[in-house]
């Protein structure tokens, strides 16, 4: 999965001189937290820094919420480009959603503008990740859920899959982590759509893999 799949493409963006109070209003009707700062050239959107909820706030006198009835476009008069932040984390549309949901968590940001040759094409925020990961893992699909634990040695990934073919089940989605390496021991969830027929679990447990748990995928 790449992040071209769940980015947002063409957001939409402020420029430099908008003011804070303006850029205030539109996240507030709009319900946006972030808000890419850009100027239009001749060939696409030069992004030149990013605006946060948080950036805007610190902007406001204490006394006034910056997402209040209260606020007018004269509240803070100041540009948005005193106030943004200019050295932009970016990613790009070829990016895996891994390697972007680690550069939101390791910099503690909501949001990556995309860049292709310079230009903004688009922005992923930490909703986007979270959308994407809920799809890939088939969380939302219903069916079953099942846990299994097995050797670090000997993944029960290929048994699965193999069995899952037999049986004609549906194998919607895989996911294998370490719990323990210290114990040698890995837990893998498998999410199956519909029923399991009778004796599938037993089967997998016959391979030498301990189902741990069993429930349905709501």
């Amino acid at each position: 999965m790449f992040v071209e799949r769940w980015m947002t493409p063409n957001p939409s963006t402020v420029t430099p001189d908008t003011t804070v109070s303006a850029v205030a209003l539109q996240m507030n009707r709009r319900k946006f937290r972030h808000f890419p700062v850009a100027e239009s050239t001749r060939t696409g959107m030069r992004l030149v820094g990013i605006v946060s909820k948080y950036d805007i706030a610190r902007a406001f006198p204490a006394n006034l919420n910056p997402f209040s009835v209260e606020v007018t476009e004269e509240s803070v008069t100041r540009p948005v480009s005193m106030v943004m932040t200019r050295n932009v984390i970016t990613t790009t549309l070829d990016c895996p959603i891994e390697v972007a949901a680690r550069t939101i968590h390791s910099y503690r940001i909501g949001a990556l503008p995309v860049i292709r040759e310079n230009r903004l094409v688009g922005i992923i925020t930490e909703s986007d990740v979270f959308e994407a990961f809920i799809s890939v893992t088939a969380a939302k699909s219903g069916g079953v859920r099942v846990m299994v634990e097995s050797n670090a040695q000997e993944s029960p990934v290929p048994a699965v899959v193999l069995l899952s073919h037999q049986n004609r089940v549906d194998l919607l989605s895989m996911l294998s982590f370490h719990e323990n390496r210290l114990k040698g021991r890995d837990l893998s969830i498998f999410r199956f759509g519909g029923r399991l027929p009778p004796g599938f679990l037993h089967e997998i447990a016959k391979l030498g893999f301990r189902i741990v748990s069993v429930g349905e995928n709501k």
